[in-house]
């Protein structure tokens, strides 16, 4: 049996063990300083701020793309404060843990409780989903509805949800795949918050990426494409408590000029063209006229498509803000063609116009009595009388009785 050295025998093989002595408190300070310089310093390199050559100036501003808030002390801090910022205010890590020990405790009601409380205690206990996200977001609008605000748009931008969703997420990893946008529910609502909030830009990154094929294909009951689908919730959120369409116009031609050489830009872009040219005629009373250069900007962006717009364009053009013309809408409820392609199209078993049949014969209605309604201002008593005879002869009884409206100006014809 081997027997065991002692360890006195190690000393001389062992090296002395020196503890360092603590630091006074100068010497803690110089430390944390010089960490801190020197992580601040590796952040600013990689977000853009500096580079390995020092004669390179450094930039007044941060890149665009790295504003996480919307407000102008923020939008000129350091990037490396916003992205220290932006991972301190992730719900998984800012949610307040006495909040919830109030709730365990009942020390607050459930009708006191703020919906994106909710949503941040969901998130750092790992339970959070799309559709509990799309619940709290809702939950949350609607509290703003039924508030006394006087701007739906600026109470929404104030309580930054849409940046708490964001940053969730980024951090569950559906930002990354771009799967969250098959939740049409979330996206939605998500965009609305989005856009008050002033996180276009983040949007516009997602796109990009959908535009170029990244993501889900389509969304929707209709299988919609994902990029359209996205584009076309950008241009309701846009609309949203919006005093003119200014807004709505810049954000297509701004997409216009980003995606104009793609393949698949009439396929993502007809369907908000078409949403934004029904807000522009059949609502237009709700708002003041628009800009003419982003009007006729945005009307012009229909000679890229080959999709049929002839509707579309006849009643842009009777309400354009300065130069209203009816000629276009005229000729084309005069042309037998337009009536025929609304008699072709399918009924259901009962007889009944089917949806698209339906909503042609209320898009040419709508036009038909704005070009009524036009030339009767204008004087124009016989044009607007042969108009009337073409929608009676047409429309009378399409829908099994006369929409209330299309009956009133019948009968003062």
């Amino acid at each position: 049996m081997l027997s065991t050295r002692s360890l006195g025998s190690f000393k001389g093989i062992l090296p002395s063990i020196h503890h360092p002595l603590p630091l006074n408190q100068r010497e803690a300070q110089q430390l944390l300083n010089s960490l801190t310089a020197s992580f601040r310093k590796h952040l600013d390199k990689e977000h853009g701020w500096l580079t390995d050559d020092p004669a390179q100036p450094v930039p007044s501003r941060p890149p665009t793309g790295l504003i996480v808030s919307t407000s102008s002390k923020d939008a000129h801090r350091r990037p490396t404060d916003r992205h220290l910022r932006a991972i301190l205010s992730n719900p998984l890590f800012s949610y307040d843990r006495t909040v919830q020990q109030g709730f365990a405790l009942g020390q607050l009601g459930s009708a006191e409780r703020d919906p994106m409380d909710i949503f941040v205690e969901a998130v750092s206990k790992g339970l959070m989903d799309p559709r509990r996200a799309a619940g709290c977001l809702q939950a949350k609008r609607r509290e703003i509805l039924q508030s006394p605000c006087l701007s739906v748009k600026d109470a929404m931008a104030t309580p930054g949800a849409g940046l708490k969703v964001v940053q969730w997420l980024r951090s569950s990893g559906m930002e990354r795949d771009l799967s969250f946008v098959s939740h049409t529910g979330l996206t939605s609502l998500l965009l609305k918050f989005m856009v008050a909030e002033g996180l276009e830009d983040i949007a516009w990154g997602w796109l990009d990426r959908l535009m170029r094929g990244e993501g889900p294909a389509d969304v929707g009951k209709n299988h919609q494409p994902a990029a359209s689908f996205v584009l076309d919730q950008l241009v309701t959120a846009k609309t949203l408590d919006a005093t003119n369409l200014n807004e709505a116009y810049a954000l297509i031609l701004q997409g216009q000029e980003m995606f104009r050489s793609n393949p698949k830009f009439e396929l993502s872009f007809v369907g908000p063209w078409r949403h934004l040219s029904w807000i522009s005629t059949v609502e237009a009373w709700k708002r003041a006229n628009p800009s003419v250069k982003l009007y006729e900007s945005f009307v012009a962006i229909s000679d890229r498509m080959r999709k049929n717009l002839r509707i579309d364009k006849a009643h842009l053009n009777l309400h354009h803000p300065t130069k209203p013309n009816p000629a276009l809408a005229i000729q084309l409820l005069e042309n037998q063609s337009i009536w025929q392609n609304l008699f072709k199209l399918p009924t259901s078993e009962a007889g009944e116009p089917s949806k698209r049949a339906s909503g042609l014969a209320t898009r040419i209605m709508s036009i038909g009595l704005d070009t009524v309604q036009y030339l009767t201002q204008s004087g124009q008593t016989e044009e607007a009388q042969h108009v009337l005879d073409l929608l009676r002869t047409n429309l009378s009884g399409f829908f099994g009785k006369d929409p209330p409206e299309f009956s009133r100006i019948l009968a003062t014809g």
